[in-house]
């Protein structure tokens, strides 16, 4: 899932909040959009932060929704 800071007022589907982002680590308010890929572990540069359990459980509903 892609994580961004180029939210919409209004979202678009599948578009979920991350309501605790200060927490999370993240610089500025975010949202996960539902863009699934896969990537290189020695790609990662950095982690940007960890999301809190609340937005961790937005996040398995959203894919719960997306794949069925």
């Amino acid at each position: 899932m892609a994580v961004t800071s180029q939210t919409r007022p209004a979202g678009s589907f599948g578009e979920v909040q991350i309501k605790d982002w200060k927490d999370a680590g993240l610089l500025k308010a975010s949202a996960i959009k539902p863009v699934v890929t896969t990537i290189e572990n020695r790609l990662v540069l950095r982690r940007l932060g960890r999301l809190k359990d609340g937005d961790q459980a937005s996040l398995r509903q959203l894919l719960t929704t997306i794949l069925g």
